[in-house]
């Protein structure tokens, strides 16, 4: 899936603003205006991801709707195997940066603090759908179905990788799509 690789590539993208915009803010702080334009654009860049993940996630759909399963299999794969850097570059790099702000800052960091953590339980949610859709594929599909608590499982960090490896292991489609 060609969403599914952009969303990963824009999710990647997205990381490298987030560490490179207090960097970039902080060597600018005599010059206000140049720092302002990297903000936006650095909210520019959050938006354009969060519309390629919704993008990704109504592809998925029209893949399951279409009967595609090997598309929708290999952007699941693409996704949840191709982020896990993502997520642990992410998970360190926030982790320490929010703790150096809340030593500085210990009022608005409890204001700030959600939108990261907003942004990437979305992208969560954005690929959750793709595999959401790939194991309704398969509890039609396959004689080994999934269990339905491999949906709820898509959509928590850490889980969906689990789920995803084991729902990959277990199950293969029984029978191939009409019209293939």
């Amino acid at each position: 899936m060609k969403s599914a690789k952009i969303f990963l590539v824009g999710m990647y993208i997205h990381l490298l603003f987030s560490i490179a915009l207090p960097i970039g803010i902080a060597y600018l702080e005599n010059r206000s205006a140049l720092a302002i334009i990297l903000f936006v654009f650095y909210l520019i860049m959050i938006a354009a991801v969060l519309i390629s993940g919704w993008v990704c996630a109504a592809m998925a759909i029209k893949a399951y709707k279409s009967g595609e399963y090997a598309l929708i299999r290999s952007g699941w794969k693409l996704l949840k195997f191709g982020a896990i850097p993502f997520y642990i570059i992410n998970f360190a790099y926030s982790l320490l940066f929010w703790s150096m702000l809340l030593i500085v800052m210990r009022t608005l960091i409890f204001i700030l603090l959600p939108i990261p953590i907003i942004i990437t339980c979305t992208m969560i949610i954005q690929s959750g759908c793709v595999g959401c859709c790939c194991i309704r594929y398969l509890r039609r599909n396959s004689e080994r179905r999934p269990s339905r608590i491999h949906y709820v499982l898509q959509l928590i960090s850490v889980f969906d990788i689990i789920s995803t490896a084991v729902v990959l292991h277990k199950s293969k489609p029984a029978k191939a799509p009409d019209g293939v």
